[in-house]
C-alpha cells in the first residue's frame, strides 16, 4: 500500500470510479495530488543512564539490540504476551508512524458492522487489496470510523489524516497496534473476528499490487502460527514498511514493528530484510512452551 495513494470524493468508490482510480495509479497521475509534508514521528532514544537504570526489562534488551543490530533504518517494535498481560520486548511504543495497509483492519471491523461482504474484506486484508479498501472507506464514512473505533479501542495515538481519503495515512503507534488486537481478538463477535483474523493467517506472498509481504512476522515466524497485516509506503521522503500481527499458538503473542528508511541510501531488498531481523528478535524472546 502506497502512502501517496488517495481516494477522492466522500462516497465509496463504485466500478467505473475504481477503475479511473486504478488506472491512474498505474500511470502515476496521482502525483499531482498535493502531500502532507512531514517525516514520521521519532522520540527521543533512551539515553544510556537511562537503560543502566534498568536490568534485563523490556526497554533495555530492546535499546541493547538496537544499538548492537546496525541496523540502516528507524525502527519502534513491541511484543507483547496476551496471556501474562505484559510487554516482553518495547523500544519506542509510543512512536507515531503511519499506519500504510494495517488501517485496512480499522475499515474491516467497520465494515463488517455495516454488512459488508464478508468475502470481500477478507480478501482486502489477506491480499492488501486497496481498490476493496478505497470501496469499504466510503461504506465506512472514511475518517468518522477510524475517530470511533479509536476511543472504542483505547487507542492513545490512532488519529485519521486531515485528508479525507488517505486511509494509508492514519497515525497509529505500537502500542496501540497492541490494543487494536487485543480489542479485535477478544471484544469482536466471532463470526467479524473470524472474518479478520482467517485472512491474516492466510496473508498471500505477494499483495494484490505484487509487493512481496513476507518481510517482517511472517519470514521471521516461519514454522509458528502467525497472522498479520503488512503494510508499505513509497516514496519520498522516506521508505516505510510496517509488519504487525500475532505469533503463536491461540494467538497469544502480539507484535508490531515499524520501520523507515531514507530511499536514497536503502533499498527495497535490505529494507526488508531489517524489518525481518527485527522481526526475528521478537520471536527469538518468546519463551518455549512449559
Amino acid at each position: 500500500m502506497h502512502r501517496r495513494f488517495s481516494v477522492f470524493g466522500r462516497k465509496s468508490v463504485t466500478g467505473a470510479v475504481a477503475a479511473l482510480a486504478v488506472a491512474a495509479l498505474a500511470v502515476g497521475l496521482l502525483a499531482a495530488v498535493p502531500e502532507r509534508e512531514g517525516r514520521i514521528q521519532f522520540a527521543p532514544a533512551p539515553s544510556p543512564e537511562d537503560a543502566a537504570s534498568e536490568a534485563a526489562d523490556p526497554e533495555t534488551a530492546a535499546a541493547d539490540f538496537v544499538a548492537g543490530a546496525g541496523l540502516a533504518g528507524e525502527f519502534s517494535f513491541v511484543l507483547y504476551d496476551s496471556a501474562e498481560d505484559r510487554y516482553l520486548l518495547s523500544y519506542r511504543p509510543d512512536d507515531v508512524h503511519y499506519s500504510m495497509s494495517v488501517a485496512k483492519v480499522l475499515i474491516a471491523v467497520g465494515a463488517l458492522r455495516r454488512g459488508a461482504d464478508p468475502a470481500r474484506v477478507a480478501e482486502m486484508i489477506s491480499r492488501s487489496d486497496d481498490p476493496i479498501a478505497n470501496e469499504l472507506w466510503g461504506v465506512v464514512q472514511g475518517p468518522v470510523v477510524v475517530e470511533e473505533l479509536a476511543k472504542e479501542m483505547g487507542l492513545e495515538h490512532t488519529v485519521p489524516s486531515p485528508e479525507w481519503g488517505r486511509w494509508g495515512d492514519v497515525l497509529v503507534s505500537a502500542s496501540d497496534i497492541v490494543r487494536m488486537y487485543e480489542f479485535v481478538l477478544a471484544e469482536l463477535p466471532e463470526d467479524e473476528r473470524a472474518v479478520i483474523v482467517d485472512a491474516m493467517a492466510a496473508t498471500t506472498a505477494t499483495g494484490s499490487d505484487g509487493y512481496d509481504q513476507t518481510f517482517g512476522i511472517p519470514a521471521a515466524a516461519d514454522g509458528l502460527d502467525w497472522a498479520v497485516k503488512q503494510g508499505w509506503g513509497c516514496c519520498k521522503p522516506d521508505r516505510f514498511l510496517v509488519s504487525t500481527g500475532t505469533v503463536g499458538a491461540d494467538h497469544r503473542y502480539i507484535a508490531a514493528v515499524f520501520g523507515a528508511w531514507d530511499e536514497d541510501l536503502t533499498g527495497e531488498e535490505e529494507s526488508a530484510r531489517e524489518m525481518t531481523a527485527v522481526a526475528g528478535f521478537l520471536v527469538a524472546a518468546i519463551p518455549e512452551p512449559a
